[in-house]
């Protein structure tokens, strides 16, 4: 295993993430007004939080303990995909995250 970083080492990762984090969030205050973006960068960027949404649920819902945890009869899958179904024939958020835990307790607690 590796060792914790202490000390010294976590001062420079402290200050190193702090300085990362204040210039890239500064950037768009200070130039916003005099850069503009191209439209195909800005369409792009408008999927930047579903792309993000994504990247923290898929493994969540399909890995389980360390491997890949991948069935017809998971209640992570089958309460995603009525989630999923709920959100593109209604596109009410409350109802989708109210059918997604619905489905998942359901699919839990009989399968």
């Amino acid at each position: 295993m590796t060792e914790p970083v202490t000390g010294i080492g976590l001062a420079v990762v402290i200050v190193g993430l702090a300085l990362t984090t204040l210039v890239t969030r500064t950037s768009f205050l200070v130039a916003g007004s005099r850069l503009k973006l191209g439209h195909r960068v800005e369409m792009a960027l408008r999927y930047a939080p579903v792309c993000t949404l994504a990247a923290i649920i898929v493994p969540d819902v399909l890995m389980h303990g360390g491997s890949w945890d991948v069935g017809l009869l998971e209640p992570r899958l089958i309460g995603v995909a009525a989630a999923g179904i709920w959100l593109c024939v209604s596109r009410n958020i409350v109802g989708c995250l109210a059918t997604g835990m619905l489905a998942f307790s359901l699919a839990r607690l009989y399968l």
